[in-house]
């Protein structure tokens, strides 16, 4: 099983069809999501995507990052599992394993709220191929764990900060 979480970086699958040009004003604009026991905003511009990570609940992709071979460079995926134990050893369990694999090097780690909930916000870099930074929120709510994960380019990742923070931060369990 913790092999699942090990793989944090993300392929993305993006279905673009569908996607509707932005306006002079998409930036300010917000589409949602609802569904499988969460809701969150996230920039009109993006799409829903399909992920091939293990228990993804949700997950959404900047269609203007899709790379040659079709996976979104710029995305979250919101992943979620039975709690075991209590969420501190399950996500030191998890980068414990991840950090001695030399691809992973930890840029940050700290202690957070998310609307109202104790979080656990692990920044790295994914040294494997293309560059990468990721940033991955852990959350309990109830007897699940929910993980939050921003990927994009390391050279892009603070551009994308303000999507990434509109999505973490409109997060609501439903």
């Amino acid at each position: 099983m913790r092999k699942h979480w090990l793989i944090l970086f993300i392929i993305m699958v993006v279905a673009v069809s569908g996607c509707t040009s932005p306006d002079s004003n998409s930036e300010n604009q917000t589409k949602r999501f609802s569904g499988n026991n969460i809701s969150f905003e996230y920039p009109s511009s993006w799409v829903t995507a399909n992920s091939l990570a293990n228990e993804t609940v949700a997950a959404v992709g900047d269609p203007a990052s899709v790379d040659s071979s079709g996976l979104a460079q710029v995305s979250v995926v919101i992943q979620s599992r039975e709690l075991e134990g209590n969420l501190y050893d399950m996500y030191r369990d998890n980068y414990d394993t991840l950090f001695t694999n030399s691809s992973y090097r930890r840029v940050s780690e700290t202690n957070t709220t998310i609307g109202g909930y104790q979080a656990i916000e692990n920044v790295y870099l994914v040294l494997d191929g293309v560059q990468k930074k990721q940033r991955a929120i852990w959350i309990q709510n109830n007897r699940r764990v929910y993980v939050i994960l921003c990927t994009a380019p390391a050279d892009r990742f603070d551009a994308e900060r303000k999507n990434f923070d509109l999505i973490v931060n409109s997060l609501r369990f439903i």
